[in-house]
């Protein structure tokens, strides 16, 4: 009877009290208005904002040191010069504002640097033109020498300069100029005996563009027999690379090696004037187109010819010569008329005014125009810079009908 009372008494015990919930909530509370706070207080426009910043201290520096300081703050230095017996040559002096100021990023601190009663401050000239960096340099009473330099940049402008920007130097003295002679150039790959396809995904890897043209050979149809510039030659990328692909084998053709041997020699023209290089494979029985090339040879002379010199191939076959366009700015031509013009007559116009040529085959209305220009782009009467190309369209002989 005792037990059965001791085990009511047991189950009757009340159930645990629940936790309270709302010191949490106050915690929490507090929490939130505690963030709020220091949000306010951070993002709040009074000068302390991540857009603005303390002036940093550059009195006593060196100028180049100076500005490098003030450019990582985000702050643009203007460099003023100022005679100081006794300081120390290109150390600032004073600076506007003064260190400690609050200061928007982008907002110009105004130094100033000890000069001598002699010395002027050096012009900032790079990424000018060159021509443009001598104009500064000789208005702030110093001279120019420029040396050539690889480089990303533009052919022609000033990458580097020595004395650095802000520096000081005598009057009259030299500022060295790095000038940009375009990216380093790659070497030419050697493509001869691969596939046609090999070689064209090769060229255009390496950055270079590719020309074809199709040769007899006793080698298989398809494979590259020659190429020009030669493998390991430096050129700039995005220049021409001429490729012989042999037509292989095929009935009625001469493919044979004594046949081979039997076929007319492609003049070597490389190196030679425009005017020169057609006359001279005219002579020797082809037919010539000329494409204008980026080179630092003087403009009109042949940088490459494909199928190159010493090839042989069929007689009246096309020989392709790239012209260089010379380095710096090329002047407007006006384009000659040459409509009504034989075919020959009309290539040496345009070359004698400063052009490369190209024919495309029309199809004569009438045997009295056979060989004569028909049209040409473009047109007479336009300016092109020297060197580009004129299209001239000559009239061939209608085949009879079947």
């Amino acid at each position: 009877m005792f037990r059965r009372r001791a085990v009511m008494q047991s189950d009757a015990t009340p159930p645990p009290r629940r936790p309270l919930l709302w010191p949490w909530l106050v915690l929490l509370l507090a929490l939130v208005i505690g963030g709020l706070g220091a949000a306010y207080f951070i993002t709040r426009d009074d000068g302390t904002s991540a857009a603005t910043s303390h002036v940093p201290n550059v009195v006593g520096l060196r100028t180049a040191t100076a500005m490098a300081q003030l450019g990582q703050r985000g702050y643009p230095a203007d460099v003023r010069g100022r005679v100081a017996e006794g300081a120390r040559l290109g150390t600032v002096l004073s600076q506007d504002p003064v260190a400690g100021t609050e200061l928007d990023r982008g907002g110009t601190v105004t130094i100033t640097v000890a000069r001598g009663p002699s010395t002027i401050e050096v012009p900032d000239v790079v990424g000018l033109p060159v021509a443009k960096a001598f104009e500064h340099l000789e208005a702030a009473k110093l001279r120019g020498r420029s040396e050539r330099v690889f480089s990303p940049q533009p052919k022609g402008r000033v990458v580097k300069q020595a004395p650095a920007t802000g520096g000081e130097a005598k009057r009259g003295s030299t500022v060295l100029l790095s000038v940009s002679q375009g990216p380093r150039p790659s070497s030419v790959p050697a493509v001869e005996g691969l596939t046609e396809a090999k070689a064209k995904a090769t060229i255009r890897r390496l950055g270079f563009r590719v020309s074809v043209s199709r040769v007899p050979s006793s080698e298989t149809k398809g494979i590259v027999v020659a190429q020009a510039p030669q493998s390991g030659t430096p050129a700039p990328k995005g220049s021409p690379i001429g490729i012989s692909v042999s037509t292989g084998p095929s009935q009625g053709s001469a493919t044979s090696p004594s046949d081979v041997a039997a076929l007319p020699t492609v003049p070597n023209v490389v190196g030679l004037a425009q005017r020169q290089a057609v006359a001279r494979l005219e002579r020797a029985g082809f037919r010539v187109d000329s494409y204008p090339a980026r080179s630092s040879r003087p403009r009109g002379v042949v940088v490459s010819q494909q199928p190159p010199g010493g090839s042989r191939t069929t007689a009246h076959s096309l020989v392709r010569i790239d012209v260089s366009v010379g380095p710096g700015t090329r002047p407007l031509v006006t384009v000659p008329n040459v409509v009504g013009q034989d075919e020959d007559a009309a290539r040496r116009t345009l070359i004698e005014a400063g052009f490369t040529v190209r024919s495309v085959d029309r199809p004569a209305t009438d045997q009295s125009q056979k060989d004569h220009v028909l049209r040409q782009r473009p047109a007479a009467g336009r300016s092109a810079p020297a060197g580009s190309q004129v299209v001239i369209y000559v009239a061939r002989t209608i085949s009879p009908t079947p």
